[in-house]
């Protein structure tokens, strides 16, 4: 998952139908920056169409805003993230102790400066000896 800092992030998809074991789920949210280990949280409403839910999951999630019960949050220095995606019946609930976790991956943060996250790579040559 890709998300841009002080910008709406339109449909983010995924597929937590197959894995949600409750009738209509409201999905928290939750990241984990990787850098400081801050957790942030927010309530995110489901916006693809009905006949496609069996196939994709799409969301909305805007950053830069404070608004966790309407898919809004302020995050914390660009760079990564785990994520968390919990199944509850909940539309207030911001709090994951107890809930299912149906999803986690990682998630970028990008923005529009110049970023803290600096990352590495080398060339790497492998001597083989017979």
């Amino acid at each position: 998952m890709q998300l841009k800092k002080n910008q709406v992030n339109n449909n983010i998809a995924l597929t937590l139908t197959e894995k949600t074991t409750i009738s209509d789920p409201v999905y928290l949210f939750g990241f984990e920056s990787q850098q400081s280990k801050v957790k942030y949280y927010c309530i995110c409403q489901d916006v693809a169409p009905a006949s496609q839910k069996d196939r994709v999951n799409l969301f909305n999630i805007t950053e830069g805003i404070n608004d966790p019960l309407n898919s809004s949050l302020i995050l914390g220095l660009q760079g990564r993230y785990n994520y968390f995606i919990y199944e509850q019946t909940s539309a207030t609930n911001l709090d994951p102790t107890g809930l299912t976790i149906i999803e986690r991956g990682l998630m970028t943060l990008k923005g529009t400066q110049a970023s803290n996250y600096k990352s590495y790579e080398f060339d790497v040559e492998y001597k083989v000896y017979e």
